[in-house]
């Protein structure tokens, strides 16, 4: 399914979802994981370094993310918002070669956190969520999602565009 037929399924599923208008998600709050689960965000390096207050300082990553969880989901017009799970835990990142993980079929999210940009951060969140939809569709078969694959290239695609759009009215992410 080429980028423009998923925009289009979408905005079809749109039209037969204002019907159930009444419909309301429920979005899980967040788990802390790996060795900084106790530090507040502040000790985790967040920030730009330039002097000023941060949004890890100030309504923390978790309050942000939760924010633009909410925001993607309507827009991807996504049926169960997952759960994520934000994670300081640097050996599983370089192990695993990721900085977000998806597992087909679950409703869980992995991001990594520590020392990235807010922005890098939701571009991750976005491109899981993609993944999260495309599994909705029945888009992802096994082996589909390699790197370089037309369904890694989609929400590689998807979510540089729409972090640029959500940034546009939401200009801390840039911190």
């Amino acid at each position: 399914m080429k980028a423009v037929e998923f925009i289009t399924e979408r905005k079809k599923k749109k039209k037969k979802t204002k019907r159930n208008s009444l419909r309301r998600y429920f979005f899980p709050g967040y788990g802390y994981y790996g060795n900084a689960g106790e530090a507040n965000a502040s000790d985790t390096g967040g920030g730009d370094g330039g002097g000023g207050e941060s949004v890890f300082e100030s309504n923390g990553v978790e309050t942000e993310v939760n924010k633009f969880k909410d925001w993607a989901c309507k827009k991807l017009h996504i049926k169960n918002s997952p759960t994520i799970e934000l994670s300081y835990d640097t050996e599983e990142a370089q192990q695993g070669h990721h900085t977000g993980r998806h597992i087909h079929g679950s409703n869980n999210i992995w991001v990594y956190v520590n020392n990235r940009n807010l922005v890098d951060i939701l571009r991750t969140v976005f491109h899981e969520l993609v993944h999260i939809r495309q599994g909705e569709l029945g888009m992802i078969k096994s082996g589909d999602s390699y790197p370089g694959s037309p369904i890694e290239a989609m929400a590689d695609m998807l979510a540089g565009k729409y972090i640029k759009i959500y940034g546009k009215s939401n200009r801390n992410i840039f911190q």
